[in-house]
């Protein structure tokens, strides 16, 4: 078997096989010999940890393609096994990873309907009540919005911010329902 998963040139199976991409958020000493990287999978946004081929360096914050070479395959990583340093840097990981493929995240500001009759797509971000979801709908429109910059500037908010904390919290907490992660992030991954 070949470095990331690929056997013979092909991805093997399983839910990371199409995943291309690793933010690195720490690297980390392994014994006896060895590094391991704690990352931020791309394009599905999950917490993964691969180790580091011989001779392969990075550092936190580097974005690594899968084929490379430069790490062992991919395995899931909970939001609590993550070290400190890692979790740091989830954060910002994640809106690099938002803004270098903003167009499944832009969907939801020029998508969001009311989930229930008490509730607004919008009051899934943190801080966002039914008052300031219905305003937003207001502001938007029937033509939605061109890109996040636009969200940012016509809200007055920072739209990738209010997305990525929404990622990390569900990261940190997988019974959050329901979750934007699976709805605008991994189905169409």
């Amino acid at each position: 078997m070949q470095p990331n998963g690929y056997n013979n040139g092909e991805a093997a199976d399983g839910p990371l096989a199409a995943e291309t991409h690793i933010r690195v958020l720490d690297v980390l000493e392994r014994r006896p010999v060895g590094k391991e990287v704690h990352a931020l999978s791309e394009p599905s946004l999950h917490t993964v940890r691969a180790r580091l081929q011989d001779g392969s360096n990075c550092d936190a914050g580097d974005h690594i393609s899968l084929e490379s070479g430069k790490t062992g395959p991919l395995s899931f990583l909970r939001f609590r096994d993550l070290s400190g340093d890692a979790g740091a840097e989830l954060l910002d990981a994640v809106k690099a990873s938002i803004l270098q493929n903003p167009d499944a995240h832009l969907g939801f500001f020029n998508r969001a309907n009311n989930i229930s009759l008490k509730m607004h797509a919008f009051q899934l971000l943190p801080g966002v009540g039914s008052s300031t979801a219905q305003s937003w709908v207001q502001i938007r429109g029937a033509n939605g919005w061109v890109d996040l910059a636009e969200v940012g500037e016509k809200l007055g908010v920072d739209a990738v911010e209010l997305l990525a904390e929404r990622y990390v919290k569900e990261m940190e907490d997988p019974s959050e329902v329901p979750s934007l992660l699976d709805l605008l992030v991994r189905t169409s991954a």
